[in-house]
């Protein structure tokens, strides 16, 4: 297996303006790559970001996208970036374009299946450029016993669609991280591995996740892709918590 980890807890300003240095603590906290934001990239430079890669020795596993997919006319206005950034991941030679859905409550069928569509559609996209869509979820995909990821597996292409399972999120979203992880392992593309205690994100392995469960189903499942480290907020410099992370994957598990 292979552990990364998402830039997102050194913020906006750093991401745009200091990657290098946030990959220095990367490589330096024992990582193996990164995922990134495409929000936080100059598109038309895939040269110089490989640059960055070879230099510390990274991986961009993956260049992280969203949208209001129950939208078709929102899809459609995105769709040239969104080309853009595909044709960017794989030319930096990334393997995942994970997807974020936006929140609306109560979304109508028609809106669902608009959902199905639109990841059909971007999956397709992202296959000929030899990359794989990662639906990313949140919480809303999993209250109500995961009614909304439920429908995207059931009824998505599973050639185009996979996920990214954010087993922090199944938690706030109800879920139970360990049981959704076993019962949809076949269409896990990859993994967030990101802690919770009630609303204060965590570094991995402080919080209320049930990592040794969820390290239980990988490997008694033979997976040897990424799991990715993820924290949306922290109270300490981003390379600490980084670290904490990271150490508690390689001290308990041997990671």
């Amino acid at each position: 297996m292979y552990i990364g980890i998402q830039t997102r807890p050194w913020g906006p300003e750093r991401n745009r303006n200091d990657l290098d240095g946030i990959l220095a603590e990367i490589a330096g906290a024992g990582y193996d790559g990164f995922e990134i934001g495409a929000q936080h990239l100059d598109l038309t430079q895939p040269a110089g970001f490989r640059g960055l890669l070879e230099r510390h020795g990274l991986r961009a596993l993956g260049i992280h996208v969203g949208g209001e997919i129950y939208d078709l006319q929102s899809v459609a206005d995105a769709l040239a970036n969104l080309e853009r950034t595909i044709a960017f991941a794989a030319e930096v030679g990334a393997s995942y374009l994970p997807f974020s859905g936006k929140l609306k409550e109560h979304k109508t069928e028609a809106e669902l299946q608009h959902q199905v569509e639109s990841l059909n559609k971007i999956g397709a996209l992202a296959r000929e450029a030899g990359l794989q869509l990662c639906y990313h979820n949140h919480y809303w995909e999993i209250q109500h016993q995961e009614a909304e990821l439920r429908h995207l597996v059931a009824n998505t292409d599973p050639a185009l669609v996979s996920l990214c399972l954010d087993v922090a999120w199944v938690k706030r979203g109800g879920g139970d991280p360990v049981a959704v992880a076993a019962e949809m392992f076949e269409r896990v593309g990859y993994f967030h591995f990101k802690d919770t205690q009630d609303d204060t994100w965590m570094e991995v392995g402080y919080g209320t996740v049930d990592f040794s469960g969820l390290v239980g189903v990988v490997r008694e499942r033979g997976y040897d892709g990424w799991l990715v480290v993820e924290q949306d907020e922290t109270s300490r410099a981003p390379v600490e918590s980084a670290r904490m992370s990271r150490a508690y994957l390689r001290d308990t598990f041997g990671l």
